[in-house]
């Protein structure tokens, strides 16, 4: 919290911005911990300078709502106010955040606020990759354009003290583009990166540089057992295909090797499109693209939870 002040006060002279700034530091140390930034807001005040302690108390508070602000919404209280009632208000990052934006005002500020707070609260994952792999733009000191987000976690490891260089994709296969079922089609890293333009690529693993496709979406998921959320990341990347088929697009899917993980992608979506058991879209899957990897048990548990989920939500929809 006083680091905060600190750079705070590098842009802001007046203390409350510091206040702020250090309440919302606290905030997003404890998310990053893996706890719960709300349960702390009490203790957390207790931090900060007793001057300011009474205002902040009021914009913190459970009750509180952006309705009562009494400043324009740029400024530090209702903009931290704010972003603490999204995360009360919400059940997902792309809630959060559309709340905020449609507050309107000072919407780049305020959503940029929100966004770092109830981002560390839900992950990497708990982001909607439509969102995440359209990150562009230029850096200071940055050798190049920021191109995706492995850039910025890149910069991010480099101003923890790393000392490596950017990540450059080993040569893969190079398999040619293979459509397992209508409309959407497999291969490894080299076999997108070189595929036509034409393609919608779902990318399940680091590539390095972006391909040149228009769109080039990027999933985060690793070939072991430390996936974070495995089902919240597959419902998150079969919406993404589902919307681009309804656009009529060509979807490729890779990972590495075109294998493990492009496998779990391509029976999830047999699975949700077409109502497929896990065993048949196993088995269409290993008809149509003998690459498949069934080896990960965690892919095989994830595919089991989504079946349920979908089970349970199409109960729900009859009842209503």
């Amino acid at each position: 919290m006083s680091a905060a002040r600190q750079i705070s006060a590098l842009t802001h002279g007046d203390p409350s911005t510091g206040e702020g700034c250090a309440i919302f530091h606290e905030l997003v140390r404890v998310a990053l911990d893996g706890n719960d930034p709300l349960a702390v807001i009490e203790t957390t005040l207790e931090l900060v300078a007793p001057e300011h302690r009474a205002r902040w108390a009021t914009v913190l508070n459970v009750s509180w709502t952006p309705e009562q602000a009494t400043e324009a919404n740029g400024a530090v209280w209702p903009t931290l106010g704010s972003a603490v009632w999204a995360l009360r208000a919400s059940t997902s990052f792309e809630e959060a955040m559309r709340r905020v934006i449609d507050l309107g005002g000072d919407t780049d500020t305020v959503a940029a606020v929100t966004g770092g707070l109830v981002g560390a609260v839900v992950g990497i994952t708990g982001i909607p990759m439509r969102w995440t792999s359209a990150v562009h733009g230029t850096l200071p000191g940055f050798p190049s354009p920021v191109t995706h987000l492995g850039d910025l976690h890149w910069l991010a490891a480099r101003l923890d003290g790393s000392t490596e260089g950017l990540y450059e994709a080993t040569p893969s296969d190079h398999l040619e583009p293979q459509e397992v079922v209508d409309g959407v089609w497999a291969t490894d890293l080299d076999g997108a990166r070189h595929s036509d333009r034409d393609f919608a690529v779902i990318s399940l693993c680091r590539t390095g540089s972006r391909f040149g496709h228009d769109v080039q979406r990027f999933a985060y998921l690793t070939d072991d057992e430390s996936n974070h959320d495995l089902t919240q990341v597959l419902d998150d990347v079969l919406a993404d295909i589902a919307a681009l088929r309804a656009d009529d697009r060509r979807v490729l899917v890779h990972c590495f090797g075109g294998a493990s993980r492009t496998g779990l992608v391509l029976r999830a979506w047999l699975m949700r499109d077409r109502g497929m058991t896990l065993q048949a879209a196993t088995a269409y899957v290993g008809q149509r693209w003998p690459r498949l990897g069934l080896w990960n048990d965690s892919f095989t548990e994830s595919l089991t939870a989504l079946a349920s989920a979908d089970q349970s939500d199409a109960a729900q929809r009859s009842e209503t």
